[in-house]
């Protein structure tokens, strides 16, 4: 039986064709995989039939009967999203995040021990390990994700669509929720999967439809079809090389952290150093203090002991406004909540950080500013059809680029990039690789955060391995990462 059909479904926005004459076909009870370019359209056709977007042209069909949903809330009972970004109330408890919009009520007041009922008897199917009586903000972040996973099962939907599910998520929790999702195959749920992590796609799905440029290019059977065979399908051209090195002259020491030691965060004597020139790399698991460390010392944060140099100069930040201004930029882990203004356009993004040089006498130079804004996204090859576009229209990969081209007229010298190809595709992260390549080759030092040690080995000149918030092992090539992930493990 067939679950979900579009015929002929089409959406084009001013300037944009983001979707164009997609035919899929999705069986009832399968894990189907939609994979593509940031921009290539997955977005776009996830709102389309869960009623975020009205179609331009073409049509649905849920279990053979044709539909027009006019909202999330019209679509919820058929279709469920688990959105990249939680959906939760962070005061309310597990269960009044659940019952948000379906409020049991009797005379006006709430049935609190009739909800309360209703949930426990509801998460006995799934067997997982929430406490819905705490506030969806004390929960961990796995928890978080399994709440807001629970929160769409209990609108019992026909069909449950999950968008990059394991961004936010530790290896281990990672493996809780493909156990979650194999075990609502079983129930007969209709899956559609979307991450830009194809070794889960080839691990999860039983087909898999690719879309490049808004089209659909093909629908394969998960049997034998690679790793490789998909990026081709994806970007249309064989990645001889999908992790671009630049080669850079290396130099003196620019960046050097000695005894670093802030004990109300927990450090232990770190240090470490960055050469001009280096792309230095910060591998360990969730949890061990890669991201803590760069906003530490980017934000300013005290120190009990140890010092920082920049240039063999004491460097002193009492925030990140005067780390910028000496020089230290980041590209936080957190693009939408803590990199972009993402309600502002890309224009108002880009030129933030640069208004006093983009003014005179008060007054902003509007042919200096289109020169200036027009040369980033060129520069960067941001896919946008007007630069007043809102930033949270652009795709994931587009909004990364904002995040890291809003930067490039300052003087950087410490470039902090964290997990920065996190939630992307294939073909933007290689831009990001070679971005952050070309601003070594100009004589910075890079600092390199990700959870991805292939792209990590790929990149980096040097690697350092944190755990449990201490550095514990330095590592130069030629990389071995048995022995890097062993180390990451906390391994003697």
């Amino acid at each position: 039986m067939i679950s979900l059909q579009t015929k002929d479904l089409s959406k084009e926005f001013p300037g944009v064709i983001a979707l164009d004459k997609v035919n899929l076909s999705v069986e009832k009870g399968e894990i189907h995989a939609i994979v593509g370019e940031n921009g290539a359209g997955k977005s776009t056709l996830v709102k389309i039939i869960s009623g975020v977007y009205h179609q331009t042209k073409g049509e649905y069909f849920i279990e053979g009967e044709k539909k027009q949903f006019h909202s999330p809330k019209d679509a919820s009972e058929f279709i469920g999203v688990v959105h990249q970004e939680r959906e939760l109330v962070p005061h309310f408890t597990g269960y009044q995040n659940l019952f948000l919009g379906l409020e049991l009520t009797k005379g006006g007041f709430l049935l609190k021990k009739e909800m309360k009922r209703k949930t426990k008897k509801f998460i006995q199917k799934y067997n997982l390990d929430v406490d819905l009586d705490l506030p969806a903000s004390d929960l961990s972040s796995g928890q978080q994700e399994m709440l807001t996973i629970l929160k769409v099962l209990f609108r019992d939907p026909k069909i449950i669509i999950f968008d990059e599910p394991t961004a936010p998520l530790s290896i281990k929790e990672s493996e809780i929720l493909f156990r979650l999702i194999r075990d609502l195959k079983k129930k007969g749920l209709t899956i559609i999967y979307i991450s830009h992590h194809l070794s889960e796609i080839l691990d999860l799905s039983d087909s898999i439809t690719v879309l490049r440029n808004g089209q659909k290019v093909d629908t394969i059977k998960n049997d034998d079809v690679t790793e490789r065979q998909l990026i081709n399908l994806m970007i249309s051209k064989d990645m001889q090389n999908q992790y671009p090195k630049v080669k850079t002259e290396i130099n003196e020491v620019i960046f050097e952290v000695k005894d670093y030691t802030p004990k109300k965060i927990g450090f232990k004597n770190i240090n470490f150093n960055i050469r001009s020139g280096e792309i230095v790399g910060f591998a360990g698991l969730v949890g061990s203090g890669r991201t803590e460390l760069a906003k530490s010392i980017f934000s300013g944060n005290k120190l009990d002991s140890g010092s920082i140099e920049l240039y063999k100069k004491n460097f002193k930040s009492r925030n990140s406004k005067k780390s910028i201004d000496s020089g230290l930029v980041m590209i936080p882990e957190d693009r939408r909540g803590e990199g972009l203004l993402v309600n502002m356009t890309v224009k108002e993004n880009i030129i933030m950080p640069h208004l006093s040089s983009l003014t005179k006498g008060g007054f902003t130079s509007e042919n200096k500013i289109k020169d200036y804004v027009k040369n980033i996204i060129e520069k960067f090859s941001i896919k946008v059809f007007s630069p007043l576009q809102e930033v949270r229209t652009l795709s994931g990969g587009n909004q990364q680029k904002v995040s890291v081209g809003k930067w490039l007229g300052e003087n950087a010298n410490i470039w902090i990039f964290d997990e920065p190809t996190q939630g992307i595709d294939v073909d933007a992260k290689t831009e990001i690789y070679s971005i952050m390549g070309n601003i070594a080759k100009e004589g910075a030092g890079v600092w390199f955060i990700s959870s991805d040690l292939k792209e990590l080995v790929a990149i980096s000149d040097r690697i350092y391995v944190m755990h449990e918030f201490e550095i514990v092992s330095e590592f130069k090539p030629p990389f071995y990462k048995e022995a890097i992930l062993s180390k990451m493990m906390g391994e003697i």
